[in-house]
């Protein structure tokens, strides 16, 4: 019992690192199986008997204490891992050396217990070297094991998951016949994407080169070919922007630019009240505006609108125009877009005088029309022809010159003077139709009869007066007879009285020429157009006498009336009753102090006296 007692005193000379062993020992067979076995089995000759002692013993115990020295190590283990379960080694028994202290409270009794032993023997010795040799090799390839194990395990365990699908069973192979299935259809998936892919690539390809040769055939000549003309005068475009269609009206391809920045001016001075602007082709549509100096905007509308405007004073002007191509139909492909048209002009209108007719017979009557006058100046008349005053009509100045039956014919000029513009024309007067009669009895002469020194005087102070409301210009000149009258005596006749074969053959000799018509019946007399009555009294001579005036100094006189059915100062309109005429009734009409044919004015057929 003693001699087992001394194992930790001889453990506290130099068995420190032997219990370290048996320590770190103890931990490699906690930690591990098959580790804990292998180290019994190679302790176990440590525990068998002491042989006898005989004379080759110490021979033996040194050859043994040889091989404790150097035992068989089956591997060598790395530096890395050695090191480390050493340092576990040296960990676990630094926490029992914490209980140190309690071993050394009582060293004197062990002290001197252990130095009471008697020494080893060397066969003693020897075991005890062997013993720590084994428990040196033992942990040493417990360390060495350990590792190796971690170390496989470490590097088995990602293809742990790929160990257990190793392992046949009958769901395994379910599983691979799944994920087989799952890879053929995810490669043909792939295939498939591919060749889609191509597909689309080359529909791309044709698509792109089908655009583009589309894109190549929108051109400009594609555009409407469009001309403006204003007074006559060609304008360029300022700017366009016109939209050619490539695929349909999703895709156009466009042409736009700013030819002009700034507005063109116009080539020549306009010199109408109401110049011509001319858009072709007509079907396009048009949008004009024109503003004056101050930019105030005096017209917007059509191109078409715009033929009836007139412009009234003279001066600078701008005006722009679009003209557009809008789709007419839903779906239509068609070329849209506008062009662009800026442009200044300068307006000095030179008044437009002319004639209703370039000829006319004596009795007849000419009305000189004066257009294009940019203030209220009335324009001077000068000619050798009888003529009234310029009267302002609704659109016109107007003059009329009537013919007397006796005028000579031939050609007269005429001059009008506007401001400081003047112009002349010409009238050529023809000889009216020859008409007489020639009577041998003074009885045979018509009656009744009013010549020109038999007009009285209460009418020829009535023929200078006259009114600037141009009556009959809205309704015009009708018949004034209700029913059918018969002409006794026609205008311009000449009866003749008592004349020589030889003044018959070469158309001479003296006798009275009419300056009205005498008419035979009895009927209603209205008003042949709107005017005023200035005379309704039954004159010595004339017997029942009406003067109306009509405006511009034209006047109907009615002579030899059986009744008057309004006064004087009565204010007619056209239709309206105003006598009854008697057996022969006395017709003229007088412009001025001039009789003319009085039956084509109150039958509506002279053009003069028309609506200018």
């Amino acid at each position: 019992m003693k001699k087992k007692k001394a194992n930790p005193v001889q453990g506290a000379k130099g068995g420190d690192g032997t219990a370290k062993e048996e320590a770190a020992a103890a931990v490699c067979r906690k930690e591990g199986g098959e580790a804990e076995k292998q180290p019994k089995a190679q302790a176990e000759p440590a525990e068998q008997p002491e042989s006898p002692a005989n004379p080759e013993q110490p021979e033996i115990v040194e050859a043994q204490s040889e091989t404790a020295q150097t035992p068989e190590q089956p591997e060598t283990a790395e530096p890395a891992e050695a090191a480390e379960c050493s340092e576990m080694a040296e960990q676990i028994p630094l926490e029992e050396n914490q209980s140190e202290p309690e071993l050394n409270e009582e060293p004197d009794e062990d002290l001197d217990e252990e130095s009471s032993l008697p020494p080893l023997t060397p066969e003693q010795q020897a075991e005890e070297e062997r013993r720590r040799a084994d428990i040196t090799r033992t942990v040493q390839v417990s360390i060495e094991q350990i590792m190796e194990a971690a170390s496989q395990d470490s590097a088995e365990m990602p293809n742990s998951t790929q160990a257990e699908q190793d392992e046949p069973s009958d769901d395994s192979e379910e599983t691979e016949e799944k994920i087989t299935s799952g890879n053929a259809l995810r490669r043909a998936a792939a295939q498939l994407l591919r060749w889609l892919l191509l597909v689309a690539a080359i529909v791309a390809v044709i698509a792109g080169a089908g655009f583009y040769w589309l894109y190549q055939q929108a051109t400009p000549d594609m555009i409407p070919a469009i001309t403006v003309t204003f007074d006559g005068h060609p304008v360029q475009p300022a700017s366009y922007h016109w939209r050619v269609p490539v695929a349909g009206n999703r895709i156009k391809r466009t042409y736009k630019d700013t030819v002009n920045a700034k507005p063109v001016a116009l080539g020549q001075t306009v010199e109408k009240a109401g110049p011509e602007l001319s858009v072709t082709p007509s079907d396009l549509r048009t949008e004009l505006t024109v503003k004056d100096a101050e930019g105030q905007t005096l017209f917007e509308g059509t191109a078409q609108q715009f033929r009836a405007y007139r412009f009234e004073q003279n001066g600078d002007y701008t005006a722009r125009l679009v003209v557009s191509n809008a789709q007419t139909y839903a779906g239509e492909a068609a070329v849209t877009g506008s062009q662009t048209y800026d442009l200044t002009f300068t307006v000095n209108i030179r008044p437009t005088v002319r004639l209703n007719t370039q000829s006319v017979s004596q009795g007849g009557v000419a009305a000189l029309i004066v257009s294009g006058v940019q203030d209220d100046t009335e324009p001077q008349l000068t000619t050798q022809l009888p003529a009234t005053e310029f009267y302002q009509g609704t659109r016109n100045w107007v003059a009329y010159l009537p013919i007397a039956v006796d005028t000579e014919p031939q050609d007269y000029t005429i001059r009008v003077q506007t401001g400081d513009y003047t112009q002349s024309l010409t009238l050529k007067v023809r000889a009216r139709t020859e008409s007489y009669r020639d009577y041998t009895s003074k009885s045979q002469l018509t009656k009744p009869y009013v010549g020109p020194e038999d007009t009285p005087q209460e009418v020829l102070d009535l023929l200078d007066k006259t009114e600037e409301t141009l009556h009959w210009t809205d309704t015009g000149f009708s018949s004034p007879f209700t029913k059918s009258m018969t002409v006794a005596l026609p205008y311009g006749t000449t009866e003749y009285l008592n004349r020589t074969r030889a003044e018959k053959t070469k158309g001479q000799g003296s006798g009275r020429t009419s300056i009205n018509a005498v008419l035979s019946g009895s009927c209603d007399l209205v008003a042949p157009a709107a005017g005023r009555v200035l005379l309704a009294r039954d004159l010595k001579g004339t017997g029942n006498t009406l003067v109306i005036e009509h405006g511009a100094g034209v006047k109907t006189i009615f002579y030899g009336l059986k009744s008057l059915s309004v006064k004087e100062g009565t204010l007619l309109t056209r239709g309206e009753k105003i006598a009854v005429t008697g057996k022969s009734t006395i017709a003229e009409v007088r412009i001025g102090q001039t009789p003319v044919e009085p039956l084509a004015v109150l039958r509506g057929q002279c053009d003069a006296l028309k609506n200018y």
